[in-house]
């Protein structure tokens, strides 16, 4: 019986050895890190463009598009809503700036993740 990954990989012979899936974690660790909100685009965009989404490699698309929105909601949402809500404006800013640290850094890690595993052509982890 064939693994998981060789069976959708097998699917999806056009894609050049796993480097759309590579592109997309990197565009996800992008937009935290070196362009947010144009790499969430471009990201929107490839979705759009590549409307057949099989294989591995989609799966790889989808999971660093609902990871850019995870990563939006809790990074900026979630702060910007306790901060706006709170009495104690000082003592929330110094919270909601070691939570974005921690937050931000957990979703960079998790993209490297998954980079790493984009590379190994497995499932990304979500």
């Amino acid at each position: 019986m064939k693994n998981s990954v060789e069976q959708l990989s097998s699917e999806n012979h056009s894609a050049k050895d796993g480097r759309d899936a590579i592109i997309y974690q990197s565009l996800f660790l992008m937009n935290l890190l070196l362009i947010p909100g144009l790499s969430f685009l471009i990201l929107i965009w490839l979705f759009i463009k590549k409307k057949p989404h099989k294989g591995w490699q989609g799966i790889h698309l989808y999971r660093s598009i609902q990871l850019s929105i995870l990563a939006g909601f809790f990074i900026i949402i979630i702060p910007l809503v306790v901060l706006l809500t709170t009495d104690a404006f000082e003592v929330s800013l110094m919270v909601m700036i070691i939570y974005f640290v921690t937050m931000h850094a957990a979703f960079v890690l998790l993209g490297m993740l998954n980079v790493s595993r984009a590379m190994a052509k497995k499932l990304p982890l979500f």
